[in-house]
């Protein structure tokens, strides 16, 4: 049996004063209209401190605001930043690194009032080989918790032989340390500053420094604002586009105009033709397994027989490709080498409706022999897209014949992407019909959001062998074994039938004259204010 139930679409009313806010905030006058960068983000950081920075707006600002050793380029190579050179030692144990002697550290005019005027004159503003070491160091203590050390498990110690030479010494080799060398984990950290703000760091402007092309300006988190303005002490190779940077979260009672924004495949269609598109392979639409419901994670042949009667094909059409994988085909190995050219094309258990039979009849023996003392008749909600109605109904055709009256499915139509994930987020399904975005550019870093611990784990997967297998990618020491660490994860996820992918997805990044020189990841997220 069937049933569908219908979600309306909300209207929020007009919050007068919110929408007086914003505009005073991000229209000013002519001259700032016309030159400033206006791009959206999902939410306003609430802390700077790189080392404990997790999300991709967070690493937008952050990836403008400081400069690494490195730093991946739009089309996810290693591109020297604050590093001229740098040199392997033969074991591929130690590695050194040359730096500009010119970089300096942007100190906020603020900072005398949080820090006192005495410190902030005195304050050596070079930024130093040190700083980077400070900020690795930093990031390997426990007591920072930082979310991304494992990405350094390899690294033992770094230090400074001088102001422009850091030392970088492993306990095994890792062919990934540059790219974990340009995200923020490793960004430069001034020890003399970080420990006079007293546990403070990266809370306010006040209390950051800037070695990028930008610095920020300002943020505010009630109105949903974060400025960035051109770092005047920069003097390294990525040049500022612009003077002033604006991030705003939008809101549905403000409709603004902006310079650049993602956008689905489908919203793109409906943009303006002062704005040009480019779509990124950073999605795939996937029916997911709600691992709450103990039936579907309990037993492995309902999740198996429910893969084989979906027929996957039948959801190919023009211009429709299917899915390779549950990784996207954006995502990447490490930098600059994609993960889908070195693993394939990897697959759920494929249409087979005798097999899928076959599975559910030999679960249905068992349990009438009590091996599997439980009920097994399923009472399943299937949440989707209103506009995947029909796709919908077409698989559950092949559902209804392997489990027939032993399943009851009501389907629960959402009008917007984002209601559905909404009620993704919250678990409110068993099997959700939906798009899956990766806002991560590496493969491994998309397949840590179903391990136990992830806050994005949108199936609910408790599976300590999982979560093994996973743990196993942060040892690789070359190509060849991350590689097939992170296929051995793919895999298990994809064999398990904890979610079936479908077909892939195109995301777009949408953008006007104003930004049409801001490059972005392979995974359609972080922006590059600058060129």
């Amino acid at each position: 049996m069937v049933i569908i139930t219908q979600h309306s679409v909300r209207k929020s009313g007009l919050i007068l004063f919110l929408c007086l806010i914003m505009i005073l905030n991000f229209t000013g006058c002519k001259k700032n209209k016309s030159t400033a960068i206006v791009a959206q983000i999902k939410s306003v950081p609430n802390c700077y401190d790189p080392q404990i920075a997790v999300g991709t707006d967070l690493e937008t600002i952050l990836n403008n605001c400081f400069e690494g050793l490195v730093r991946i380029d739009a089309e996810g190579n290693i591109q020297k930043a604050a590093a001229q050179a740098w040199s392997v030692s033969a074991d591929g144990l130690t590695y050194t690194f040359a730096l500009r002697d010119d970089a300096q550290w942007y100190v906020p005019k603020s900072a005398k009032e949080a820090l006192g005027e005495d410190f902030v004159k005195a304050l050596d503003t070079r930024v130093t080989a040190e700083d980077y070491a400070f900020g690795i160091m930093r990031a390997l203590d426990e007591i920072t918790e930082a979310p991304y050390a494992y990405m350094l498990d390899a690294v033992d110690r770094a230090y400074a032989t001088n102001d422009v030479t850091l030392v970088i010494e492993l306990k095994k080799p890792d062919e990934s340390l540059l790219t974990a060398l340009a995200l923020p984990v490793c960004m430069p950290c001034k020890e003399v500053f970080f420990n006079e703000t007293q546990g403070r760091y990266g809370l306010s402007t006040s209390l950051i420094l800037s070695n990028g092309p930008y610095y920020l300006g300002l943020f505010d988190e009630d109105i949903g604002a974060v400025t960035l303005k051109k770092n005047p002490n920069y003097k390294g190779a990525f040049k500022a586009l612009t003077e002033t940077v604006r991030l705003f979260v939008p809101s549905e009672d403000v409709e603004r105009n902006f310079s650049i924004k993602a956008v689905s495949a489908a919203e793109a269609k409906d943009i303006g033709k002062d704005y040009t598109t480019t779509h990124y392979k950073n999605s795939i639409k996937a029916f997911c397994f709600n691992c709450a419901n103990e039936k579907l994670y309990t037993y492995k042949s309902i999740r198996v027989a429910f893969a084989h009667s979906t027929d996957v094909e039948a959801l190919v059409g023009k211009g429709i490709s299917r899915a390779e994988g549950l990784i996207p085909s954006a995502c990447l190995l490490q930098a600059g080498i994609s993960y889908r050219a070195n693993a394939n094309v990897l697959r759920a258990p494929e249409y087979d409706p005798a097999k899928a039979e076959e599975i559910y009849k030999a679960l249905k023996a068992r349990n009438e022999e009590q091996e599997v003392p439980d009920d097994i008749s399923l009472d399943i909600t299937l949440a989707c897209l209103e506009e995947d109605m029909d796709a919908v109904k077409t698989i559950i055709q092949g559902w209804q014949k392997t489990f027939g009256v032993a399943m009851t499915l009501t389907i629960e139509p959402y009008p917007t992407q984002a209601e559905l994930d909404a009620a993704v987020n919250k678990g409110n399904y068993d099997i959700a019909y939906t798009t899956i975005v990766t806002s991560d550019f590496l493969a491994g870093e998309y397949l840590k959001n179903f391990t136990s611990n992830s806050t994005n784990n949108i199936i609910n997967l408790k599976n300590p062998e999982y979560d093994r297998l996973v743990s196993l990618t942060f040892g690789a020491e070359n190509k060849d074994q991350l590689t097939e660490a992170l296929v051995n994860c793919e895999t298990y996820i994809l064999d398990n039938a904890y979610i079936i992918p479908t077909i892939s997805v195109d995301s777009c990044i949408v953008k006007n004259e104003t930004a049409s020189d801001v490059t972005v990841r392979p995974s359609g997220t972080v922006m590059a204010f600058y060129k």
